[in-house]
C-alpha cells in the first residue's frame, strides 16, 4: 500500500493501492477526489459499473485499488479495481493560501488537494466583471487575477449547490475547492473546483472554525477536545456513542479563539463521536461529529482509587 504522494510518483499504467479520505460527493459527477496528509488524487468510475462508488461523500475514508492514467493532464485512478469504505465523518485540512498569492498554489504538487483561498474580495467572469450568479460548467477568476481559474461544475445543483447561487458580497470571504487540471496539451490548465455553496466561506464575525477538533491528554477516562476559531466565541461540545444521538454536552462560556474542554468519566477503549461548536453575538459555527477514542486499559477514578 502506498501513500497518495508515492502513488502519484508511479508511471501511468501502474496499479496502486492507497488509503485516503474522500473530499467530495456527487456534486462532481463521476469523479471523487481523495486526499491524505500530503497529496490528493482523482478517482473516476461510472457508479453503474462500480456499485457503491456513487454513494461516497466527503469525509468517507476508503482503501482503493486501481490503475493510474493521465487524462487531459489530470492524474487519476481509472479503472478502479476495488474499493472498501473504512469509516465516515473524517476531516481533512485544506491548504490555506492568501488570495493575492493564489496563483502560486495552482501547481502540480497541489493537484487533487483541497485548497482554501483566503481573503477573496470578489469572483469575476473572464472579462473581469463581477460574477452575479454561478452557472454550471463555467469559469471564473479570483479577484480577476490571471492563473486563478475557478470552475463551477453543472452537477453542483439543488439547495446546497453552486449553480444558480450568488457569490458572496461580503467585504472579504474565503473560497474552498479542489485543485483539478484540464490541459489537453499536458501542461497548465489548473482550475479550482468548489463543491457546494458552503465552499464560499463567509466570515461575518462568526467564530468560524479554522482548525479541526483534536483530542489531547487521552486516557481511559477521557480526553481534552481542542480546536480554534477565527473570531472569539464560547466553547461547546456535544458527544456520545452514536453520531446521530449526541446525548451529552458541556459548555464553557468564556469567549476565546483557542478552545479547550476536557471530557471525563468516559469508557476506556471506546469510540466517542464529538461535535464542537462556538457561539458569539453573530451566531454559531458547528463542525460535523468526528470520532475520538479513549485509551484502553484499567479505568482510573478521579479520586485516584481503582
Amino acid at each position: 500500500m502506498l501513500t497518495v504522494k508515492a502513488a502519484r510518483a508511479q508511471a501511468p499504467g501502474s496499479t496502486v493501492t492507497i488509503r485516503a479520505v474522500v473530499i467530495n460527493g456527487p456534486e462532481m459527477g463521476n469523479l471523487r477526489y481523495v486526499q491524505d496528509t500530503d497529496a490528493g488524487l482523482a478517482l473516476y468510475a461510472q457508479p453503474t459499473k462500480l456499485p457503491g462508488f456513487g454513494d461516497l461523500h466527503a469525509g468517507d475514508s476508503i482503501q482503493v485499488t486501481g490503475q493510474l492514467k493521465v487524462y487531459n493532464g489530470l492524474m487519476e485512478m481509472d479503472p478502479i479495481a476495488s474499493f472498501h469504505k473504512l469509516a465516515s465523518g473524517m476531516r481533512v485540512r485544506a491548504v490555506q493560501v492568501p488570495a493575492e498569492r493564489a496563483a502560486e498554489a495552482f501547481v502540480e504538487a497541489n493537484e487533487g488537494r483541497l485548497l482554501e483561498i483566503k481573503g477573496v474580495k470578489r469572483l469575476t467572469n473572464l472579462t473581469g466583471s463581477p460574477a452575479m450568479s454561478f452557472n454550471g460548467n463555467t469559469n471564473y477568476l479570483i479577484d480577476g487575477l490571471p492563473g486563478t481559474l475557478v470552475r463551477v461544475t453543472s452537477a453542483s445543483t439543488g439547495p446546497d449547490g453552486l449553480v444558480d447561487s450568488a457569490p458572496p458580497t461580503d467585504e472579504s470571504f474565503d473560497v474552498r475547492g479542489i485543485l483539478s487540471q484540464h490541459a489537453p496539451g499536458g501542461t497548465g490548465g489548473y482550475q479550482l473546483m468548489p463543491r457546494l455553496i458552503s465552499d464560499m466561506v463567509r466570515g461575518g464575525g462568526l467564530p468560524r472554525l479554522t482548525e479541526e477538533p483534536v483530542p489531547v491528554n487521552v486516557s481511559g477516562n477521557g480526553f481534552t477536545v481542542v480546536f480554534s476559531t477565527l473570531n472569539p466565541g464560547d466553547t461547546r461540545v456535544r458527544y456520545g456513542l452514536d453520531p446521530k444521538q449526541l446525548k451529552e454536552s458541556q459548555v464553557d462560556p468564556t469567549l476565546t479563539t483557542r478552545h479547550s474542554l476536557p471530557l471525563t468519566n468516559l469508557i476506556p477503549g471506546t469510540t466517542y463521536y464529538v461535535e464542537v461548536s462556538s457561539r458569539n453575538a453573530n451566531g454559531t459555527e458547528t463542525a460535523p461529529p468526528v470520532p475520538f477514542i479513549t485509551s484502553s486499559g484499567k479505568r482510573v477514578r478521579l479520586n485516584g482509587k481503582n
